[in-house]
């Protein structure tokens, strides 16, 4: 029973003299059983270092953990061993049961996690010996207590921990409980008695693997446990005299101390300690060895690094991990490394897993991430999580898509894709899925979609969910609300049979194992029975309770979420990447230490859990001994850094990256600044050198990196170094495809062309154009591509865009004016009460008869409630128009007249200008209204175009000037040509919406009425009292000009929508010019990436095709355009 201690600070060869020790006593032919204590992550590397230096096998060696050491002691459980899922499981069924009895929880305990929090919980008292007692007396400790919250906290978890106990007491057991039943039985395990015990690799211990390792010191012949501390402090200095004030080593000293005082207490056989003070790791590395002798040591000499530690600070995660990747590369091939000797450690190995994978895939680097893979993503979890919640929760469109899209449901992608671009057109929700005939939601003239197909799909789709919902107690007409775990298990594993996952989960291990991805057939191997044990422990623990299925639902993905496997390496030679704390390898010659951010660096402290801080002081007052506070582990960082620090033998590197995500700064990690003190050549470095450029790819990466245009503020002496670089490498034949290629990557100015075949295939023979057309083209040449040559259009969706409350208003005005046609009436001689009726009439009809208005309105009522304010509005603006067509002598006479439409007799004939080419362009629209006056014996046209809102009606001059808005001249292009039209008058803007006028609250009250809509356009100024008879010295109220005294009608001329004749036919002719030349482009086949600006507003603020364009503001020039006014057009000679 001889206990000795191996005691040395990092890299003096503790774990390699335990390894030797074993390997030693292994070549005895005969001998006492031996046992090997490391961490759970250790074993496999332990195992392989003893083998490395031992016989080829052996047999009375056990390699072990605590928790395998448990399994060796207790043999198999009398009842079912609870997994950590089962645990939350039983703890979420104590909680629903005792939740009227909790004091302080009862709120709480059935939120989504709660059970997981007390599951932990329960892990941490089992893991530190805690009783039902142990926390009885906390509670009636109360008087101690300064606030009544602690007390009712223990008295909960107490009842809850007594509840949880009592639950699985005779039908399962939990691993971490069984810590008192296996030191219980150390005394009668034959293999333990008169072993050799070593213990490696702790710098702490809970309190039930401390009661364990103390009972194996009782029993076994010999025992010797290395601890990572200064060998200085067995001589009974006090920390400070030895150097160590910052408490370094506090952990493991904690430890020894209490480790000490066990064996003491014991009276076992002390021997001196084995103290460890050569750095035998870093033999050949003196500055790593100063690294581990000075770090955090005031005072400390500085020294040189010679290049064995750098410092990168790289431009983001992903240059982090692409320097490592090159950095690898060269170790292994022209220092002789070999992968298995170098590791990759990360705090926060969750952030950079993704681009540790893709940087080192994209290298060739074989490498090994030793960490628990969660499995929530995994298909099948996906599949029967989807499906439950469609099938519960009403067929939600989110949740059936969720289904539809894992690659195991019985439907293909393209039929998918289709199906839901018809759902999300029309809004179809879970009352819709249920329906058994077929969707009809599409309009008469609505080509996009086939729904008979639509059904086709949805049938099939469907099938398998409709059974699902058939087998649990959901929707109408079910006796009870409620299931049982075994018939919520039976009905999912029937929706897998029906769908073939097993077939479908060996197709996919077979797959992954002809491609040589051991890791994802493993992970599928063993996927599907960690699923099945997820079900297994749903059956047991709530059996047949009847319960809501929504309540097993949300129990079961709780249980998903936690679900992990673990993987072993599958080969040997390989890079490790893992943690700061599961970095075990005791030979590796060089590790890479990523995101050494003040955040991240060595770990992050974890979030307070359901005991705080001061509960655990509390519970440390009274003698109970708990998990360490989060002051004790602040205090642990300092030690984690050490060891990250100090893990390679050879070469260290620290690198962080200096901006986050979102491009702002990021401060490194305060012991990576303690280790830069320690040196003087240790400058930070952005990891792009070119000394460290070993392959053409990474030359021209770095010349592109270096010459590109999105690099500012570079220095001039660099930039002019790198081209005479690649003038050098242009000039040397061995070299000039790498620049020639660098050479064009600089050259890349996302121009977009195309091949006269292209243009000819494209705009052969006449072209068919409309104002919209030609304002998208004036916009951005690419956008018109995009849109008119590619077909591009955004995905539909079921939402009332403006544009679909614009169609509302145009169908009932429309609807409006054909009926007072039919009537024999009009705006100017209808009754307002009567106009008022009729309007209501048409709002209700439209409503009612279109079916996207009818099933957005009957969707909820805040969508009634928007439709019933269009209406509103629409009120209001009838009445204006009433008013406006009576003040003056033009009369509506069509509403929603086409030109150009071959399809409607009754419209106008196309506008048809010639090309240069001599091709022909014909134009087409409708025109919203178009009124007629008898003026002098001649029929006289006005155009109204509607507009949604207020801001959106009014001619702008420089849109007009720049041809990005012609739609009002082309109108009136269109009806100058008409035979029954002797004369065009004016065209313009009318909004439908109003925007409230601002006013103080004084005037509010002496405002008699609401302000008039008012028409904003161009006109013949000779037609002003036709418009507005009453406009007198002032502005109009109805239409944008003004009367003043000098110039009549013509007053403020600049600003005013009222023209001189000849000017009104200047701006046709200049209307009729821009359009000639805008359909110049277009058959020309520009379509350069060219976007306008014109003062805040651009045509890359509303498009829908910027992820094909690709314009960059960096490549790109916008085509800025200055602001024009009314003079510009008319006061200089007509331009193109």
């Amino acid at each position: 029973m001889a206990v000795r201690f191996i005691l040395g600070r990092s890299g003096t060869g503790k774990t390699t003299h335990c390894v030797e020790a074993v390997a030693q006593a292994l070549r005895e032919p005969s001998g006492p059983s031996l046992l090997f204590l490391v961490p759970e992550q250790a074993t496999y590397e332990a195992e392989r270092a003893i083998l490395s230096s031992g016989p080829a096998g052996y047999h009375r060696l056990r390699v072990l953990s605590f928790n395998r050491l448990q399994f060796f002691l207790t043999g198999p459980a009398a009842g079912r061993t609870v997994s950590s899922i089962g645990r939350q499981m039983i703890v979420h069924k104590v909680l629903r049961d005792c939740r009227e009895r909790l004091l302080l929880f009862r709120s709480t305990a059935l939120l989504p996690g709660f059970a997981r929090q007390i599951a932990e919980t329960i892990r941490e008292l089992h893991r530190y010996d805690m009783t039902c007692e142990d926390l009885d007396a906390l509670q009636a400790n109360r008087t101690k207590h300064a606030s009544p919250l602690p007390a009712m906290k223990f008295a909960d978890l107490a009842l809850v921990f007594r509840e949880y106990t009592e639950s699985i007491r005779g039908r399962f057991v939990d691993p971490d409980a069984r810590a008192s039943l296996a030191c219980k039985r150390i005394a009668g395990a034959d293999f333990l008695k008169g072993a050799q015990l070593w213990a490696d690799g702790f710098a702490g211990f809970t309190g039930a693997e401390m009661a364990l390792l103390v009972e194996l010191l009782k029993v076994v012949d010999r025992a010797e446990i290395a601890l990572n501390l200064d060998p200085a402090l067995d001589c009974g200095l006090p920390i400070a005299d030895c150097g160590l004030s910052d408490g370094l080593f506090e952990p493991t000293v904690r430890t020894y101390r209490e480790l000490l005082a066990r064996i003491e207490a014991l009276e076992l056989d002390l021997r001196p300690p084995l103290l460890l003070g050569e750095a035998r790791r870093f033999a050949d590395c003196p500055p790593l060895a100063h690294v581990e002798r000075n770090l955090f040591r005031p005072g400390a000499a500085r020294t040189k690094a010679d290049g064995r530690i750098r410092l990168v600070a790289a431009p983001d995660v992903r240059s982090e991990v692409r320097f490592i990747a090159g950095q690898i590369r060269r170790l292994v091939q022209q220092q002789g490394y070999r992968y298995r000797d170098i590791a990759v450690v990360a705090s926060d190995l969750g952030r950079y897993e993704h681009a540790l994978v893709a940087g080192f895939d994209d290298c060739d680097i074989p490498y090994f991430i030793d960490r628990r893979k969660p499995l929530s993503r995994h298909p099948v979890v996906e599949l029967a999580t989807s499906a439950l919640a469609a099938a519960i929760g009403g067929f939600a469109g989110g949740d059936v898509f969720a289904y539809l899209k894992s690659p195991l449901a019985p439907v293909d992608p393209g039929q998918v894709d289709a199906l839901e671009n018809y759902c999300l057109a029309f809004g179809v929700d879970g009352r819709d899925w249920l329906k058994p005939e077929p969707w009809r939601f599409k309009g008469p003239n609505d080509a996009d979609f086939d729904e008979d197909a639509i059904h086709k799909i949805r049938t099939e789709a469907l099938a398998p969910l409709l059974d699902l919902q058939a087998a649990l107690p959901v929707g109408a007409n079910r006796p009870s609300p409620l299931c049982t775990a075994t018939d919520f298990t039976r009905a999912v594993f029937a929706l897998l049979d029906t769908l073939n996952v097993q077939r479908t989960l060996a197709a996919w291990v077979d797959e992954a194992q002809a491609a040589g991805d051991l890791a994802a057939a493993d992970e599928h191997r063993q996927f599907f029975e960690r699923f099945v044990d997820v079900f297994d422990e749903l059956v047991e623990v709530f059996g047949a309770d009847p319960m809501p299925p929504e309540d097993l639902l949300a129990i079961v993905t709780a249980a998903f979420a936690q679900m992990t496997m673990a993987f072993i390496p599958p080969s040997l030679d390989q890079v490790l990447v893992g943690s700061i704390e599961r970095s075990r390898h005791p030979n590796l010659k060089a590790v890479f230490l990523l995101g050494a951010t003040q955040k991240q660096f060595p770990v992050p402290v974890p979030a307070t859990g359901v005991l705080t801080d001061a509960d655990r002081e509390l519970a440390e007052a009274a003698g109970v001994h708990l998990a360490p506070a989060t002051t004790q582990t602040l205090a642990e960082r300092q030690y984690l850094a050490y060891i990250a620090f100090t893990r390679p033998s050879q070469f260290l590197c620290i690198s962080y990256p200096a901006a986050d995500e979102k491009g702002g700064p990021v401060t490194r990690s305060q012991f990576v600044d303690d280790l830069a003190d320690l040196f003087d050549d240790l400058p930070v470095d952005d990891g792009a050198d070119a000394a460290e450029i070993h392959t053409e790819a990474e030359l021209a990466e770095w010349l592109c990196s270096g010459l590109g245009r999105d690099v500012f503020a570079r220095d001039e002496q660099v930039d002019t170094r790198l081209e005479g670089l690649l003038g050098a490498m242009a000039a040397d034949p061995a070299h000039r495809a790498t620049a020639d290629s660098v050479a064009a990557a600089l050259a890349y100015d996302n121009v977009a062309t195309l091949a006269d075949p292209v243009v000819q295939r494209l705009f052969a023979g006449p072209l068919k154009g409309s104002a919209t057309r030609l304002a998208t083209f004036a916009a951005c040449p690419y956008k018109h591509f995009a849109r008119y040559a590619l077909d591009l259009r955004p995905r539909r969706e079921f939402k009332l865009e403006p544009l679909d409350l614009g169609n509302l208003y145009h169908a009932v005005l429309d609807g409006l004016h054909k009926r007072l046609a039919a009537d024999g009436q009009n705006f100017a001689t209808v009754a307002e009460d009567r106009l008022g009726t009729l309007l209501a009439e048409q709002v209700e009809a439209f409503t009612s008869h279109d079916p996207f208005i009818a099933k957005f309105r009957a969707r909820c009522e805040h969508n009634a409630f928007i439709i019933a304010s269009a209406a509103e509005t629409l009120g209001e603006c009838v009445l204006d128009i009433a008013r406006m067509a009576r003040a003056g002598a033009f009369r509506p006479v069509r509403s929603e007249l086409p030109f150009g439409d071959a399809g409607d007799e009754a419209g106008l004939k196309p506008l048809e200008l010639s090309l240069p080419d001599g091709r022909v362009l014909t134009l087409r629209g409708k025109i919203d209204r178009l009124d007629i006056a008898e003026i002098d014996g001649r029929r006289v046209a006005l155009v109204f175009d509607y507009k949604r809102t207020k801001a959106g009606a009014t001619f702008d001059w420089s849109q007009f000037y720049h041809g990005l808005n012609v739609q009002l001249p082309m109108y009136l292009l269109a009806l100058a040509g008409e035979r029954n039209i002797d004369r065009v008058a004016g065209a313009f803007c009318l909004p439908i919406e109003q925007t409230p006028d601002s006013a103080s609250i004084e005037t509010v009250a002496q405002k008699a009425e609401r302000s008039i809509r008012k028409a904003r356009g161009l006109f013949d100024g000779d037609y002003a009292d036709a418009l507005d008879p009453e406009a007198g010295a002032h502005w109009s109220r109805l239409y944008n000009f003004c009367v003043t005294k000098d110039d009549g009608q013509y007053g403020r001329y600049a600003t005013s929508g009222s023209l001189r004749p000849e000017d009104f036919e200047r701006v046709l002719a200049f209307a009729r010019d821009t359009i000639v030349s805008l359909a110049g482009g277009i058959v020309g086949g520009r379509i350069d990436v060219h976007p306008y600006r014109l003062g805040t507003e651009s045509a890359c603020s509303s498009c829908d095709f910027k992820a094909v364009c690709r314009f960059d503001w960096q490549i790109n020039d916008y085509r800025f355009l200055d602001a024009k006014g009314k003079l510009d057009v008319i006061g200089g000679p007509v331009t193109s």
